[in-house]
C-alpha cells in the first residue's frame, strides 16, 4: 500500500474523450438555446450565430439573444464538468480548453482572430462562470459523506 489517497494515472485517451465530451455538450447546449431563442424571437438561426464573433453584439435583439445563450451555455458547460470530469482541480483546465477550442473554431470560421473587445469580455465572463460553477458543483460532490456501513447508523 502506497498511502496515497488518489493515484493519478496519465491516460491521454480519457483526457481527450473528456475534452470532446465537454466541448460537445457546450456546443449542443449553445445550439439548442440559440434554436429556442430564435424560435421565440422569430429570427433566423445559422452557424454564424455560434462561430462568427460579430454575432455577439448589443445592437439588436438577436445579438442580445446570442449573448444570453453564450453565457447560459457556460452554465451547461459547468454541469458537463461536474458530470464528466468530476474533479475540482481539473475544472479550470477543461474550461480554458473548451474556450480555446472555441476561439480556434471562431477564427477558422471568420478567417481572422476575434477583434472586438465585447467578444473577449464575454468570453472571459463565460469561462469564469463555467469554471467557478463547475468547481462549486464538483467540490459539493467531493465533500459528500461516504457511507461506510450498509445501514444508516446515528451515533
Amino acid at each position: 500500500m502506497t498511502g496515497r489517497f488518489r493515484v493519478t494515472v496519465w491516460d491521454p485517451v480519457l483526457i481527450i474523450s473528456q475534452i470532446i465530451a465537454v466541448q460537445s455538450s457546450f456546443y449542443f447546449s449553445y445550439g439548442i438555446l440559440l434554436i429556442l431563442g430564435s424560435f421565440l424571437t422569430g429570427s433566423q438561426c445559422t452557424l454564424s450565430n455560434i462561430f462568427y464573433f460579430r454575432a455577439l453584439n448589443f445592437s439588436d435583439v438577436h445579438g442580445v439573444l446570442t449573448i444570453v445563450c453564450y453565457i447560459i451555455s457556460g452554465l451547461f458547460g459547468s454541469m458537463a464538468l461536474w458530470k464528466i470530469v468530476k474533479r475540482t482541480k481539473q475544472c479550470l483546465d477543461f474550461s480554458i480548453t473548451a474556450y480555446i477550442i472555441h476561439i480556434v473554431m471562431c477564427s477558422m470560421y471568420s478567417s481572422s482572430l476575434p477583434n472586438t473587445v465585447s467578444w473577449w469580455i464575454l468570453t472571459v465572463v463565460a469561462v469564469t462562470i463555467m469554471c467557478v460553477t463547475g468547481e462549486f458543483l464538483c467540490i459539493k460532490s467531493e465533500l459528500e459523506d461516504i457511507p461506510l456501513l450498509g445501514a444508516r447508523v446515528d451515533l
